[in-house]
């Protein structure tokens, strides 16, 4: 071993855990919007070094703790906004996002090192046991308690649009499995004079990969993207997280948007205007007058505006609320509609509420009900005349990979409506498109994505962003819908062959563990 794998093996007790939990924090500047791959060399290599001098199950679980621990309080602290927005009420419980969530999250690594320290011995299998287990781990943590898959390894590859297309054969997840290898590929070189081969072997195999994804994107010629092509405008009303449900702003924030939605004299009429979530904060469905005042947008542009605004289904007594996306046309009427399906916990509905209630835990969310989840058309897809079907994801809806294909029908293009209003400028909204921008390579289908605060895009079927307007500005964006590619492998079969294929891998090396007890016996 060389001495500085040497010396970060031999370290103990706190010092080992202290360097573990800063190693994890460090790895957060390999996502959005900093894009800083090699620190995956130095957070995932510095993780095996550490896990080379563990000698207990326990401290190899503690060591996956205190790493994740960081890693998800440096990438999750900007949760914190959301609890400012109403500091008099909420301020309180900052450190119960900010600590107590990612050590929560935590978990998750701390059982992938584990997996990895006990079925195998320092060297290049139980490198590839850890990206195993990690990736385990993230499928996991995206499945478990409603899921919460933010920053996986595979985003690191966000850094550069020709490495994010083998997306399209092995999914975000594959890449989860990759960033690992990759990032742990030069401490085996560091770890054992030498031992060069098999981490080579890793990187030039990346590096085959990504050439294989430059030779996807240099066939990017989107089918739809022609004279007839649909133009769309995306209304970005960058209106305040604090001021967006005030009664008395109510009508101001709903006239900006109108004002936004007609385009300038000499402009392209588009066909198709998109507001962001929740940018009609009333019932859009009870209200006759505010449909028509939309529809005067839609009847000028001879097209449809969509808006993200709740409505309520009444039936056996009780009244249900949804997060909608709602098409209207120019005669007032609403001509389709989704309802969001994965709610947010503790944002649109409360989980235990009658028990938590008492301890003032009503929601963040404004009002006191809870929204119900959606059910509808299996598909998920919203029909609109003239147009592609459009799969709509709202808000968080677009982090989970397997929800977005999920539906016997393929659409044309997905519609992702977000209101990141409540994390201000900080990292999480730009964290959020990046992720979204994994959607249209694993899919093989164009992003048209309306932020009330940003980003709001339109990406094509390889990830590439066509147009944007940036965090914090009001303004926007405008262009043709691009073109959709062929079914992707990755839409097609999804993530269980890669998914098995990583337990397997564990069960061999399970299975390997107890043949050579019984040998020794």
């Amino acid at each position: 071993m060389t001495r500085l794998a040497s010396r970060m093996a031999a370290l103990s007790g706190w010092r080992r855990l202290l360097l573990a939990f800063l190693l994890g924090a460090l790895m957060s500047l390999g996502f959005a919007p900093f894009h800083l791959f090699p620190v995956f060399w130095v957070g995932f290599g510095g993780l095996l070094l550490l896990l080379h001098g563990v000698h207990r199950g326990r401290g190899a679980f503690a060591l996956g703790w205190w790493f994740g621990w960081g890693h998800f309080i440096a990438g999750l602290y900007w949760i914190a906004s959301a609890f400012l927005v109403e500091p008099d009420k909420f301020a309180w419980m900052v450190p119960f996002p900010v600590l107590g969530l990612p050590a929560l999250l935590a978990l998750f690594p701390a059982v992938a090192v584990w997996l990895a320290w006990r079925l195998s011995k320092p060297g290049t299998f139980r490198l590839f046991l850890l990206a195993a287990s990690w990736t385990l781990a993230e499928v996991a943590r995206g499945d478990v308690l409603t899921g919460f898959p933010w920053n996986l390894a595979g985003y690191g590859f966000g850094f550069a649009d020709v490495a994010m297309q083998p997306a399209a054969w092995i999914g975000t997840v594959g890449l989860s499995f990759l960033a690992v290898l990759v990032g742990g590929a030069p401490a085996l070189i560091l770890a054992r004079r030498g031992h060069w081969r098999a981490p080579v072997a890793i990187l030039l195999g990346t590096v085959v990969l990504i050439g294989a994804g430059a030779w996807r994107l240099s066939d990017a010629n989107p089918d739809l993207a022609t004279a007839d092509a649909p133009t769309i405008r995306i209304v970005q009303a960058n209106i305040a997280q604090r001021d967006k449900w005030r009664p008395d702003l109510i009508e101001a924030n709903f006239a900006r948007n109108l004002a936004m939605s007609l385009p300038s004299a000499g402009e392209r009429l588009p066909d198709l205007v998109i507001w962001p979530e929740t940018a009609a904060t009333f019932r859009i469905d009870a209200d006759l007058m505010a449909r028509q005042r939309i529809a005067r947008v839609a009847e000028q542009i001879n097209g449809l505006v969509i808006t993200g605004a709740p409505r309520a289904e009444t039936g056996d007594g009780t009244v249900r609320f949804f997060n909608s996306a709602v098409a209207i046309n120019a005669q007032a009427q609403i001509i389709d509609s989704a309802d969001k399906r994965h709610l947010v916990p503790f944002g649109e509905y409360l989980p235990l509420r009658s028990l938590l209630a008492r301890f003032g835990l009503d929601k963040l969310a404004q009002g006191r009900g809870d929204f119900s989840p959606g059910a509808g058309d299996s598909s998920g897809l919203l029909h609109l005349p003239g147009l592609p079907p459009a799969r709509v994801l709202i808000c968080y809806e677009v982090i989970f990979a397997e929800e977005v294909g999920s539906g016997d029908s393929r659409p044309g293009w997905l519609l992702s409506l977000t209101n990141d209003a409540w994390f201000g400028t900080l990292t999480g909204p730009d964290q959020h498109f990046a992720m979204a921008r994994f959607r249209a390579v694993e899919q093989g289908l164009p992003l048209v994505r309306a932020a009330g605060t940003g980003v709001s895009a339109i990406v094509d079927a390889y990830g590439q962003v066509q147009s944007r307007l940036d965090l914090g500005v009001e303004g926007i964006v405008t262009g043709t819908l691009p073109g959709h590619t062929e079914e992707t492998l990755y839409a097609f079969v999804g993530r269980w062959p890669i998914i098995l294929g990583m337990c397997m891998l564990l069960v061999v090396s399970l299975v390997t563990i107890v043949m050579g007890a019984r040998r020794e016996m």
